[in-house]
């Protein structure tokens, strides 16, 4: 019996680090949505999982990414919420929310202000609250491409299992987003962030995203991501760096 749940706790734990990843710095950027016509756009999902044998799982999801533009104002709210129980073993919870409030200044201007919230159990993370604000810059903008860049200001109190850390910061948040598509043959898109402490430039945390897809026939296709998330000072027993990488192959009909 004590086999059975250790694999049980094995299988959910290889399927908390595929579906879900413990991110110090959430990709937004991926999420924003260049909208030139006034509507809503977004999507919402609600997964329940539950298997009940010999042991109990219970898996709960859910996303909301919803936008809305109208004239100069772009309204922007994400949220995610995941949780994994196996018998009375939490394996994971994870969740933030994000609203995030864009007006254009210029064509290759906008200005940003936002809030987040965040818990995330498998960095050691009790709670993260931020607000920032701050530029976005168009510095190249065609059928093809899209590259934009926001040196932003950030406030951030966080508590996490290390109680002799510091709580509040306040960090610079610097990203850079390079998206390349070309018909439906092939999109390449890479987001990287920078959040250094003012103060205390050694405390930093870094993000990078990689993601492709290539259209190998009219039917089949090839996605890869990278993902690395990189926090200089962790809680402890946390390591320094996180990796995900995921790949496969597409077929349509």
């Amino acid at each position: 019996m004590r086999r059975l749940k250790a694999k049980i706790i094995l299988f959910c734990s290889l399927f908390v680090a595929l579906k879900v990843q413990a991110q110090q710095v959430i990709n937004i950027e991926s999420k924003q949505y260049d909208a030139k016509d006034t509507s809503w756009h977004g999507d919402i999902d609600f997964a329940f999982n539950l298997i009940q044998n010999q042991n109990q799982v219970i898996a709960i999801g859910n996303k909301v990414n919803l936008s809305h533009s109208k004239n100069i104002h772009t309204y922007l709210f994400v949220n995610e919420f995941n949780f994994i129980r196996a018998n009375t073993q939490n394996l994971d919870y994870n969740t933030y929310q994000h609203l995030r409030y864009k007006r254009s200044i210029q064509p290759w201007l906008s200005g940003e202000a936002f809030a987040q919230t965040q818990f995330n159990q498998q960095i050691g993370l009790k709670f993260r609250g931020l607000m920032g604000a701050g530029p976005r810059i168009r510095l190249f903008y065609s059928d093809s491409m899209k590259v934009f860049l926001g040196p932003m200001w950030m406030y951030e109190y966080e508590q996490t299992t290390d109680e002799s850390a510091k709580n509040v910061r306040n960090r610079m948040s610097l990203y850079l987003s390079f998206q390349y598509f070309r018909d439906k043959n092939f999109n390449f898109d890479v987001v990287a962030y920078y959040q250094p402490d003012l103060i205390d430039f050694s405390d930093f945390r870094l993000m990078s995203e990689i993601k492709a897809e290539l259209g190998i026939t009219k039917k089949l296709g090839f996605r890869f991501s990278f993902t690395q998330n990189f926090n200089s000072k962790p809680p402890p027993g946390i390591p320094n760096n996180l990796l995900y990488v995921k790949n496969g192959f597409l077929y349509k009909f």
